[in-house]
């Protein structure tokens, strides 16, 4: 590989072997830094890190150019820009994508790259990064690209030559990311400079190090490494209520809301897991039951019955943990319930038939084995492990809309970070309709897709769950990753913080006692509270929260709580 002599001057064009190389050494030097960028993200929660997902983006670029046998310049980007396009994860690394997708448009048709040319892609590159983002906000990493591009033109009236015009690329960005927290208050205060334009300059600096003959190979590792969602080896004993039943209630007369509340508390008794919602017309019923039979029955006495399911959950968990899929036991067009005698046929499923195309399908992203286990007996098709901290990628959105056989695809991404991702996956699914539902957590997802109706029109549909899921406030309670001053409160590495939609309101030393300060504060007219507990906290601890929130709160009618098994968050708590 070439490398060639340090300081070297006079690099006038550049081709597709030394851009591979100045590529490389990028993706070393970010690796180098990533933990720096990590640690000037402002919010002192464990979320999508800025540093880790660029990397992550920049990785899969080089990987893709490694597979490519040319050495002209053009094919070479083009191999980047791919890469990136499909590997990219979090706000960040979807505007890194854009940026190297800008580069690759500017070089295309040309063998090699000069100067001019190297200065028009990068101008491009920051032209492109604009455009893909909805509302633009200085003081980012699109402000640093712009200035950037700025001074290679800057450099060209001095030279034609790559590295000088690179030097003059570096010197101006870093002029720019200095000036970042005077565009951004949230900077400011929490005295750092942006992250994503920090780990863009470290990229420009790995390219120069190329073009010096400094190349560094950095052993940064796969942090690309997910867990994988295995069956949760709880045993089958403890599974109280074997049926997950779900219906729809057509209702004989106008009076929705009251039919809610009366069917809550009739059925309260049936089962746990319990949710009802709906409107005017119809209500949506999901609970976990030893009694299908006396939920359907209720149902058929208050109006008609419509989209039936109900599953054997022993018989699922023990799918789960010896890997074997279930035979359909019953499958009736007209809703009747048929029985075999088969004792690998213990799921009793009304639906239309697996091996046809559905007309619509839900992907989405959870972490934590309760939550997915919620959200897949609420309709959802693909389950991506996800979240905070492990922001999937656009790739992993492609798969799967590949594997679901679906016309129309509804994506709920769970996590503000995650959205550009879906939806940058949603703009390259050619031949089904795919719409992104922008949820921030997965507790806006589950009040949306219990309005799910296959029979709707999907805009009106999906119009109808955006709508939804703005009702619900989520509360997240975790631990503080670092020392941050934020939001006018001076945070400390491992203080109890508490978040009501993304957005830090309380702290302090103890999970509880934070909730009921964070209620206290924030708390408006929300009487319907679910509590999600992560993976550590216990059930009872979890119930005594239920209490003491009960007794502090008059205006509170009901608390359901849900082992939610997600990690880093003790409590997400949803507010309707």
């Amino acid at each position: 590989m070439k490398t060639g002599n340090k300081n070297n001057r006079g690099i006038n064009t550049i081709d597709g072997d030394r851009f591979k190389e100045m590529l490389e050494t990028a993706l070393s030097r970010l690796g180098q830094q990533k933990s720096l960028v990590d640690s000037l993200n402002v919010f002192p929660v464990p979320d999508g890190d800025t540093g880790t997902n660029m990397y992550l983006t920049m990785q899969e670029a080089v990987e893709e150019t490694k597979n490519s046998k040319s050495d002209r310049i053009d094919d070479i980007c083009e191999s980047m820009s791919r890469g990136a396009l499909m590997g990219a994860r979090g706000n960040s690394g979807v505007i890194l994508s854009q940026l190297l997708r800008g580069f690759a448009q500017a070089v295309e048709g040309n063998k090699l790259m000069d100067a001019k040319v190297f200065a028009e892609a990068l101008k491009n590159a920051s032209k492109v990064a604009y455009k893909g983002v909805l509302k633009p906000v200085e003081g980012t990493i699109l402000t640093v690209s712009r200035k950037a591009a700025d001074g290679a033109k800057k450099g060209l009236k001095k030279s034609d030559d790559t590295q000088v015009i690179l030097e003059e690329t570096i010197e101006a960005a870093n002029v720019a990311l200095n000036k970042t927290p005077e565009q951004l208050p949230v900077l400011k205060e929490a005295e750092v400079v942006d992250a994503g334009g920090q780990g863009y300059i470290f990229i420009l600096e790995g390219m120069l190090q190329a073009l010096k003959g400094e190349v560094i190979y950095s052993d940064t590792g796969d942090v690309a490494a997910h867990k994988n969602l295995g069956a949760h080896q709880k045993r089958e004993e403890d599974i109280k209520y074997t049926f997950c039943t779900q219906l729809l209630i057509h209702l004989d007369k106008e009076d929705g809301q009251k039919e809610i509340d009366r069917v809550r508390k009739e059925l309260n008794n049936y089962g746990d897991s319990l949710m009802v919602v709906g409107s005017d017309e119809i209500i949506k019923v999901h609970i976990h039951t030893n009694h299908p039979g006396v939920i359907l029955e209720y149902g058929l006495k208050i109006g008609i019955i419509d989209d039936i399911k109900i599953d054997n959950m022993k018989s699922q968990h023990r799918d789960m943990i010896y890997k074997e899929k279930p035979e359909l036991k019953v499958v009736n067009d007209d809703h009747s319930v048929a029985t075999k005698s088969s004792t690998d046929a213990e799921t009793i499923k009304i639906s239309n038939k697996d091996d046809k195309p559905k007309k619509r399908g839900i992907i989405t992203v959870a972490a934590g084995e309760g939550i997915k286990d919620i959200l897949t007996e609420l309709g959802a098709d693909e389950v991506i492990f996800g979240g905070q901290s492990m922001n999937p990628s656009t790739n992993d959105f492609v798969q799967a809309l590949e594997k679901l056989n679906a016309k129309e695809i509804i994506i709920f991404p769970n996590n503000k970070n995650v959205v550009s991702a879906a939806r940058q996956a949603a703009e390259l699914e050619e031949e089904k309709t795919v719409k992104v539902i922008p949820t921030r957590s997965f507790t806006e997802a589950i009040a949306a897709m219990m309005h799910y109706n296959e029979h709707e029109e999907l805009d009106t549909m999906v119009d109808a769950m955006d709508e939804e899921r703005e009702y619900v406030r989520t509360a997240q309670i975790t631990k503080a990753v670092k020392d941050s001053k934020v939001q006018g409160l001076d945070i400390k590495e491992g203080d109890v913080i508490g978040l009501i939609d993304g957005n830090i309101k309380v702290k302090g030393n103890d999970y509880e006692r934070v909730v009921v300060k964070l209620f206290e504060e924030s708390l408006e007219d929300e009487e319907l509270i679910t509590i999600y507990y992560g993976e550590e906290v216990t059930e009872d601890d979890a119930i005594k929260l239920r209490k003491k929130l009960l007794n502090r709160f008059d205006n509170i009618d009901e608390i359901e709580i849900y082992a939610g098994e997600q990690p880093l968050y003790p409590y997400i708590i949803s507010l309707e």
